[in-house]
């Protein structure tokens, strides 16, 4: 019970040195920076909480990578997306503007397991042109 009095009391076991607070070591390092004119590096804030909703994943193939050294990128979207929310979408995940938005939408492919046959999903590719400053690190080696 002791040692419960002590932790409400806000004593600190013996042989135990009290723990500095990290807002304090944040609070200091953020001083410091400033008296030495070292601004933080700002990072792009996502404003748009269901981004990954609209872009599922960047499309990675041979043609794909022959594309981005052109400065067009390849992404899987849902089919009910439209261009003018892709153009959105990237501007607030990669902070890039789209020069321009080509899409292409792909029915499934018939499928046969055994004798039961099925049908592959639909989905949609979009392929973004960039200006020609700008980039996206996607592609490992591009």
């Amino acid at each position: 019970m002791s040692i419960l009095g002590n932790i409400l009391k806000g004593k600190q076991p013996a042989g135990k040195q009290p723990v500095a607070h990290k807002k304090e070591e944040n609070s200091k390092a953020a001083s410091e920076s400033r008296i030495l004119g070292n601004k933080p590096a700002k990072l792009h804030k996502r404003t748009d909480i269901n981004a990954y909703r609209k872009i599922y994943y960047p499309l990675i193939s041979e043609k794909a990578t022959q594309l981005a050294a052109l400065n067009k990128y390849v992404f899987v979207v849902p089919v009910s997306a439209n261009k003018s929310e892709i153009v959105k979408t990237v501007k607030n995940v990669y902070g890039v503007s789209p020069k321009k938005v080509n899409s292409v939408r792909n029915e499934g492919k018939q499928v046969r397991y055994g004798r039961v046959k099925g049908k592959k999903s639909d989905f949609k590719k979009v392929i973004v042109t960039l200006a020609a400053g700008e980039k996206i690190e996607i592609y490992e080696g591009v």
